[in-house]
């Protein structure tokens, strides 16, 4: 028998009995629509994760003392001695670092007239802080090297800061209180937006010196730096890793008692955690792609006793026992191709419903259509090899005396 006649055949079939094909479709469409619905609601939010990341700055080198991934025993961190402005000067002259901006942080609250916002995030750095973490003025300008010097009192300001206390009013020129100190505000930032739900906008940024002057020295230094020009990342990061381990006085074959992270480490992290969810989705539609298949199977066996009369006519006039067998093995993967050709369209419906009604990114791939097919038609093709060889195997005459 030709292909072409083995699927018209089976065509003929499942629109025979359309009631029990859907129903035996069901379980393949809930397990290809899941599969698509969120995939892409995976690589939605693994895209808008990137560019979030992106903003934060480019090649950025934070040493601190506590990493950002934290893995182990946070108490292994408590004891640490902290870093100073003398280990960012030391950073600084190492011929594979570029920039460098050393920012301590603290959190005080801020007031305007009356107005006032609780544990604002208050960074005192250096003018090369905007370039590494990547800030742009709006209006105004940002920190100088003689604010700095000089320990003036200025601030430069976040968006969130500026709607939630000064509206439509421009603050460049007027004073803000920090903790119940008067700065001048002398910029605001662009809009950064947020990053895994925190915003990086809600801060306020003033001269190092001035922090150190207001809000006392004992805190530990975090140091942002860029690798010099032509200068790859890692080696920077072995360069940096070297000296402070000689000028923290780090024993041989200890660990760093200071932490080197990049945004590659929380990009990584954030991938881990998503590859978890893409783990757990997998086993839910094996789950469901199982009861499809089983249905699937059941189906076939139930279709090789209602025709068994026919498959010893067929028999009997010629056909052979392979031409059988893919007759039935055709119909099986052409239930559940069209089964999950609907979970799909479905999935990836939702998809694209979740990105207009919602503010999570959904963005269908190729690679989650690749795999909802693959799972589709080889569900098709392992439950429906049974019965299709059980009908493969039947006496012709036995099957002509059939009722």
């Amino acid at each position: 028998m030709e292909f072409r006649e083995t699927l018209l055949a089976s065509v003929r079939t499942i629109r025979s009995h359309k009631m029990r094909s859907a129903l035996t479709m069901l379980g393949i469409v809930i397990g290809t629509g899941s599969l698509v619905a969120v995939m892409s609601l995976i690589a939605g939010l693994n895209r808008s994760v990137a560019v979030q990341f992106q903003s934060l700055g480019t090649e950025i080198i934070s040493v601190t003392l506590w990493p950002w991934v934290q893995t182990g025993d946070s108490d292994e961190y408590r004891h640490r001695k902290r870093l100073t402005n003398e280990d960012s000067e030391a950073v600084s002259e190492l011929e594979a670092i570029g920039l460098v901006a050393p920012n301590i942080h603290t959190g005080r609250r801020v007031a305007f007239e009356g107005e006032s916002l609780p544990m604002i995030l208050i960074t005192g750095t250096t003018p090369e802080y905007q370039t590494i973490d990547a800030y742009e003025v709006e209006t105004g300008r940002f920190l100088t090297a003689l604010d700095v010097e000089r320990r003036r009192r200025s601030a430069v300001i976040g968006k969130d800061i500026v709607e939630k206390l000064f509206g439509l009013r421009d603050p460049v020129g007027r004073d803000l209180l920090i903790g119940g100190n008067r700065f001048g505000i002398v910029g605001v930032l662009e809009e950064k937006g947020s990053i895994l739900g925190s915003s990086l906008d809600e801060l306020v940024i003033i001269p190092i010196t001035t922090f150190e002057k207001e809000f006392g020295r004992r805190r530990s230094v975090n140091i942002d730096c860029q690798p010099a020009e032509g200068v790859s990342i890692d080696k920077a990061i072995d360069s940096i890793r070297q000296l402070l381990r000689i000028r923290r006085k780090v024993p041989r074959g200890e660990p760093d008692d200071f932490a080197v992270n990049t945004q590659s480490d929380l990009l990584q992290q954030y991938r881990s955690l998503t590859g978890i969810l893409f783990g757990a989705m997998i086993g839910v539609v094996s789950l469901a792609l199982l009861v499809g298949g089983i249905g699937i199977m059941n189906v076939m066996l139930v279709s090789v006793a209602e025709r068994t009369r026919e498959i010893g006519i067929r028999k009997a006039i010629g056909a052979k026992r392979r031409d059988v067998v893919s007759q039935f093995l055709v119909e099986s993967i052409i239930l559940t191709g069209i089964g999950g050709a609907v979970g799909m369209a479905g999935g990836g419906g939702l998809g694209i419903l979740v990105r207009t009604l919602t503010p999570l990114p959904a963005a269908v791939t190729p690679g989650s259509i690749a795999l909802a097919t693959v799972f589709s038609l080889v569900t098709g093709l392992v439950f429906g090899v049974y019965p299709a060889l059980r009908a493969g195997r039947l006496n012709p005459i036995e099957a002509l005396s059939y009722e």
